[in-house]
């Protein structure tokens, strides 16, 4: 009788429309079947405006549905009776993408797209660290359908809805030639699916999978034939460290807010999410840069010179008589109608990406301290990371300086260097540590890392001068979690076989046992023995007449310190002597 009076009065309507925003109606909204099946009928649509509405005009009338909230719907369709529905904001933007916009998106670089947002000062929309599976798999474009990851817990798991009303399988249905499935992971090293799941996205057609977890089964996944953006593959399951758990909202995907029909363009650099609310901006303004990308590529390569003739084209507009002006006139165009930068210092760099806290056992977890945003990113190639190891695996010996004379870092490194060191660290202990770095970064001689890094902006300034490696005296987990996001080799200092182990765990493909004279040789080989899957670095306390006997025990590597470098040596600047001790080191080490 109630909802009768409500479909012809409206004051009993709007009555009724409080009363379902509130604890007490959510029983009697859960007593109507037809709203069960309403709800399963409209839960792909559950996350917009229109289907929320519909749910609602198939319980309550064509004149109820306006003030249905979409959230109030789902809460009632779970059974959550006594609780308010809070309000939220849309997740998919009132301006959608047409079909013309989106393959005017797709036909522009990556970078293109980039600068266009530069322009714009928008932040930054490459999604960090999604790498394509497949080198030379085709471009991907279309529109965002977000799925979202949340870490495992076993309510979670009893309340995720089962079978084919699963989220992630209610994103797979809307997905399309012109749709493409972007993944919140709970972290980059997790599953978020496989063959079996991802056939359904091959018969859908679907324009792609973005992903900033992994994904398994990489062989069949070539074979389907749609673009594939993730960190990385896996073998592992993903059921037990996240579940899926909400179809298109709004999602961080590497770093990048994604909404629902937001353009995702992939090529072999990487993924840029143009926001759908001013993608036909970016488009005007990536184009028209096209345009002077091309003419200015066209006159270098027919009349060879710098490009700086006609760069930098970065901050105002392009001024009258310049080069470039004159360059576009002859071509036909009138320089004052491209856009110029409004971007703030830095965008183009990578301010505006969000970064996530990761709390799922096992998971790498990121950026714990950088207070949410990410200045640039850090990330490093497999090719790099994997560099890195085969040089401490080949040259086995590192040259650790340590020292509070100043400015004798560079030649008391490069003593040692000349003596017959490959792999070289400077503590960030050492007076002009970064300096020093910084100059060594860019010789083809030597492997050049930093230590004594103690949290991650030691480890950024790190980077920023150079270093190829990160070494740390103790076992700081922030710091090893951040560098295995990033593929930097991170090398923590441990005392205990627990700690060579859960350094391992957190992502530490080399394990420093600090100090090395701890237990000796035998110690390494007991360990070694017992865990054959580390790389231990033993440093600090190695001797000339031990270090052979350290390698026989099973030592992946080792770290010489006091040995390598004689304070009065360094203080006299008595290079030779330091040359010399480094080539009995060698020699030593290759005895063994």
């Amino acid at each position: 009788s109630r909802r009768r009076t409500a479909r012809d009065d409206f004051a009993a309507r709007a009555r009724l429309a409080a009363h379902v925003r509130v604890a007490s109606s959510a029983h009697e909204i859960m007593s109507s079947g037809a709203l069960r099946q309403a709800a399963r009928r409209g839960r792909a649509a559950m996350t917009t405006r229109h289907g929320a509405a519909a749910i609602a005009q198939g319980v309550f009338g064509a004149a109820s549905a306006p003030w249905w909230s979409a959230r109030a719907a789902a809460r009632a369709a779970r059974g959550e009776g006594g609780r308010r529905s809070y309000a939220t904001g849309p997740a998919r933007h009132e301006k959608a993408i047409s079909d013309d916009l989106l393959a005017k998106l797709g036909g522009l670089s990556t970078q293109a797209l980039v600068d266009g947002l530069w322009v714009m000062g928008w932040p930054t929309s490459h999604i960090m660290g999604a790498r394509p599976l497949t080198e030379g798999q085709k471009k991907c474009v279309g529109r965002a359908v977000t799925l979202r990851f949340v870490p495992q817990r076993p309510d979670i798991a009893a309340s995720k809805p089962p079978g084919m009303e699963s989220p992630e399988y209610e994103a797979f249905e809307q997905c399309g030639p012109k749709e493409v499935v972007v993944m919140e992971s709970v972290g980059p090293w997790e599953s978020v699916g496989g063959d079996i799941k991802f056939l359904r996205l091959a018969q859908k057609q679907c324009a792609g999978l973005v992903t900033d977890g992994s994904v398994r089964d990489t062989a069949v996944l070539r074979e389907y034939g749609f673009p594939v953006f993730s960190i990385s593959t896996t073998p592992r399951q993903g059921p037990h460290v996240h579940q899926p758990w909400e179809c298109n909202g709004v999602i961080t995907c590497g770093g990048i807010v994604v909404r629902p029909g937001d353009a995702i363009i992939g090529d072999q650099d990487g993924v840029v999410v143009v926001p759908a609310s001013h993608a036909q901006e970016v488009y005007d303004i990536a184009h028209s840069r096209e345009i002077v990308e091309d003419i200015v590529k066209t006159e270098l390569a027919a009349n060879p010179g710098p490009p700086g003739r006609y760069y930098p084209f970065v901050s105002g507009k392009i001024k009258k008589d310049s080069p470039l002006c004159k360059l576009l006139a002859s071509k036909g165009y009138d320089s004052s109608k491209f856009a110029h930068t409004a971007a703030n210092p830095g965008a183009r760099a990578g301010l505006g990406g969000i970064s996530k806290s990761r709390n799922t056992p096992g998971a790498r977890r990121a950026f714990g301290s950088l207070g949410g945003v990410r200045n640039k990113s850090y990330m490093r190639t497999d090719a790099e990371f994997n560099q890195v190891l085969e040089q401490f695996a080949k040259h086995k010996a590192c040259a650790v300086l340590r020292t509070g004379v100043e400015g004798a870092a560079y030649n008391a490194m490069d003593a040692a260097v000349q003596g017959g060191f490959r792999l070289a660290e400077f503590t960030l202990t050492t007076p002009g540590c970064l300096d020093a770095v910084s100059r060594f970064a860019s010789r083809t001689d030597v492997l050049t890392g930093c230590g004594t890094i103690l949290n991650i902006d030691d480890a950024k300034a790190a980077m920023d001068a150079g270093s190829k490696f990160i070494v740390s005296p103790i076992l700081i987990p922030e710091v090893v979690t951040w560098c295995a996001e990033n593929k930097i080799v991170c090398i923590p200092g441990c005392t205990t076989p627990s700690e060579l182990y859960k350094a391992y765990t957190l992502g530490a493909p080399v394990q420093k046992l600090f100090p090395g004279v701890a237990g000796g040789p035998n110690w390494v080989r007991a360990v070694a023995a017992a865990l054959p899957m580390l790389r231990i670095n033993p440093t600090s306390g190695v001797e000339i007449d031990t270090a052979a006997d350290f390698l026989r025990a099973g030592a992946n590597s080792l770290g010489f310190v006091a040995p390598a470098f004689d304070q009065n040596a360094i203080k006299a600047g008595d290079w030779d002597a330091i040359s010399k001790r480094a080539t009995e080191i060698m020699a030593a080490v290759k005895a063994a």
